[in-house]
């Protein structure tokens, strides 16, 4: 059985992909993004 998934695309925000391991909080800290600004972020494996 074939499964799918179905992504909707993202209406005004930016994907950064393909941080190298143990990278993502650095990368949230050069953009400046402390967590108290209201933006929704997400940080998946």
């Amino acid at each position: 059985m074939k499964r799918e998934l179905i992504v909707r695309k993202i209406e005004h925000g930016t994907v950064i992909d393909h941080i190298p391991a143990g990278n993502a909080l650095n990368v949230l800290r050069i953009l400046g993004i402390r967590g108290n600004e209201g933006f929704r972020v997400a940080v998946v494996m």
